[in-house]
């Protein structure tokens, strides 16, 4: 994984985070470190880029699960901006967790999706 410190500006409120490459066991301490730095600038929707993943393990999963229910326990709404990789996507359907996520294949969908999924019942955040 390359540096992650891109910021892309989003609506107030909102954090674009890119991801790139692989998210495995060797960086999952930097990648939760920024996705727990980015969570705590955001007061509304956290957008994770996961477009330029190329593969991601279930240390990278645990750390995408537990930025969902932070978000969702802070009445945000996390949305992967996609489209997703092969990995990233067959991580997700084998593990039965493709539908926990809202996924968005570009960038105004995303922002559309989340500002959707922050209208709703913040609890309902990750069934999109």
């Amino acid at each position: 994984m390359t540096a992650m410190t891109d910021h892309i500006a989003g609506p107030p409120g909102t954090t674009v985070l890119p991801l790139r490459g692989d998210l495995d066991h060797d960086n999952q301490r930097e990648l939760a470190a920024e996705v727990d730095a980015a969570i705590a600038r955001t007061t509304g929707a956290l957008v994770l880029d996961v477009s330029t993943v190329t593969f991601a393990d279930s240390s990278a999963l645990r750390t995408l699960v537990l930025a969902q229910q932070r978000m969702e326990a802070a009445d945000g709404a996390l949305v992967l901006l996609g489209p997703l990789g092969p990995a990233l996507r067959r991580l997700l359907e084998i593990t039965a967790t493709d539908g926990y996520f809202t996924v968005a294949d570009t960038l105004p969908l995303a922002l559309a999706a989340a500002a959707e999924l922050l209208r709703r019942d913040p609890r309902a955040a990750g069934t999109g």
